[in-house]
């Protein structure tokens, strides 16, 4: 067994030695197992709406980033929290600082495909106002075409020359049955890829996603009503073709199991006695003592980097009213199963075609929960 262990041993750093991979030669003369190439990561495509700079959205981006497991193949990015074009920057800035700038960025859908602003404020004399309304909102609202300079301050990198749709489609067939779509934001993009390409939902190994709300007193976009949820609100038409779509499979982190963390200080300074490039980022731009939010997005990136963080979730047949009347962009659902008979299998309900089933984040280990997001952003 010694001389064969020693023959695998020698195997392995001939390889690490002829592929130049400096990781496994290390291992290899340490005697241990190399670690998977590359190609063995999971792909991931990331869709966000870009705020910037250490908020949720750029946090939650820069998690699967520096996941060891996870090789993210593309961005786009599309208007919600701030205007697509402003996105761009925010994300290339922080690509650039956090030394990822090789990942190829799109800008995506820069306006809803059918709501507009003029007509949330016709909702809103009606039926309430919003507590938040993203890019629509007065402190961030400019003219879509003006492009801000990042508050983390300019970059030197450029996005590429295709719309993020496009490449989308282009990285889903370049990987078929590979690549999970992640959005962090409106669904405008993603819409737009289906309605170019309705295979790519077939193509795809899964949606993964932040949005929707269904049970929750806090963390909604409308004071009274929890159920509407921005990134599902902003643009509800595109939510109902991306949610009617025949993915695989469909995992969704609602406002519901956000609202119960909290980006806090002890977080941050696990992260801030870090060096490296990711916590250097963190720590200036979201310093110790400023407070922080709710970590939207960050559930959803590290609850598919490690899945045993939900501690209960549930199957529910979900999807977004677009009505325009007062339940515009509000979530709705429906339970898996009828009320089955006692001693009898449940009964599963027959749905309309352009609802599917998806996987319904409700709780967290929240310890494990920020240890992993502290080691993440130490890596």
């Amino acid at each position: 067994m010694n001389a064969l262990r020693r023959f695998l041993v020698l195997g392995a750093v001939i390889v690490a030695v002829v592929g130049g991979d400096a990781a496994a030669l290390a291992q290899a003369a340490a005697g241990q197992r190399p670690a998977s190439p590359p190609s063995a990561r999971r792909k991931v495509f990331i869709d966000q709406d870009g705020a910037g700079p250490a908020g949720t959205d750029m946090l939650s981006t820069l998690a699967l980033l520096q996941a060891p497991d996870v090789e993210v193949v593309g961005i786009t990015i599309t208007s919600g929290d701030v205007w697509m074009k402003d996105g761009v920057q925010n994300t290339l800035r922080m690509l650039e600082l956090t030394g990822h700038g090789r990942i190829p960025v799109a800008p995506g859908g820069e306006f809803p495909l059918v709501n507009t602003r003029e007509e949330t404020a016709q909702w809103q004399e009606q039926f309430g106002e919003f507590s938040y309304t993203g890019a629509w909102s007065p402190r961030r609202y400019h003219e879509p075409g003006v492009v801000s300079t990042p508050a983390a301050g300019p970059t030197a990198l450029k996005p590429v020359a295709t719309h993020g749709a496009n490449l989308l489609i282009q990285t889903i067939h370049q990987y078929p049955n590979e690549v999970t779509v992640w959005v962090g934001g409106p669904f405008t993009t993603v819409a737009l890829a289906l309605k170019l390409d309705p295979d790519i939902a077939t193509l795809a190994k899964e949606l993964v996603l932040m949005g929707a709300g269904f049970n929750v007193d806090k963390g909604g976009n409308h004071r009274i009503n929890g159920r509407r949820e921005f990134n599902w609100w902003w643009d509800p038409e595109a939510t109902r073709i991306a949610m009617s779509a025949p993915w695989k499979r469909i995992t969704i982190t609602p406002v519901d199991i956000s609202v119960k963390t909290t980006l806090g200080d002890d977080v941050k300074q696990k992260i801030a006695q870090s060096t490296t490039l990711a916590a250097q980022y963190v720590t200036k731009f979201s310093p110790v003592g400023r407070g922080g939010g709710y970590m939207w997005d960050e559930i959803a990136a590290l609850a598919f980097l490690d899945p045993t963080l939900i501690t209960r979730q549930q199957e529910l047949y979900v999807n977004i009213d677009i009505d325009h009347g007062a339940g515009y962009g509000q979530t709705i659902f429906v339970e898996k199963e009828l009320s089955q008979t006692p001693g009898q299998p449940p009964v599963l309900r027959k749905m309309p075609s352009w609802w599917r089933l998806a996987s319904v984040q409700w709780d967290l280990d929240l310890p494990r929960f920020y240890n992993l997001f502290a080691e993440l952003m130490s890596r």
